[in-house]
């Protein structure tokens, strides 16, 4: 199977995901994850996986979804492949802060706060948003200020009211 393949039959998953069918979306995952492995195409076989660990976590079964992860990252380490890596582990630090291990999250976050830099995207906002959380639950209030602010200044930039919204209540929030 192709790589346009495989990314098509994702797609089509994901749809489902998105309403609710987790069922049909797992039968999707495990067909493909099979071909995928079988081609030895590790990109697709992360993309298969991360049907998995989305399913997981949206079903709230956050130990499951934080394994599927740390497999996703170990195979974008072992293709080179930053972006993706960084972004899963944005992931697995927001999983860890779920699961309050707040300092394996702020360990996971502080990589990508400092591989996504001063970049003003989407990326960027979401991994200040996640390390904020990651050190408000360390009990590290002033730093949290710090990235609540980058992360607002970006959602801001790009009109997404609703990151905007919550960003405020952190900074509203007396020390």
């Amino acid at each position: 199977m192709t790589a346009e393949a495989f990314q098509s039959q994702f797609k089509k998953a994901w749809a489902l995901r998105n309403h609710g069918n987790y069922t049909q979306v797992l039968a999707i995952a495990e067909e493909q994850l099979a071909s995928a492995r079988e081609a030895g195409d590790r990109a697709s076989e992360a993309l298969f996986l991360k049907l998995f660990a989305q399913v997981h976590s949206d079903k709230k079964e956050l130990k499951e979804s934080l394994s599927f992860y740390k497999q996703i990252e170990r195979l974008y380490i072992e293709l080179k492949d930053e972006v993706r890596q960084m972004h899963t582990l944005r992931h697995i630090g927001s999983l860890y802060h779920e699961l309050k291990e707040f300092q394996c999250a702020e360990k996971c976050l502080v990589q990508v706060v400092n591989f996504v830099g001063s970049r003003s995207d989407m990326e960027a906002a979401n991994t200040f948003r996640s390390y904020a959380l990651a050190l408000e639950g360390l009990g590290e209030k002033p730093r949290a200020l710090e990235f609540w602010q980058k992360a607002k200044d970006i959602y801001q930039a790009h009109n997404i009211g609703e990151g905007v919204a919550e960003c405020n209540v952190h900074l509203s929030l007396d020390g």
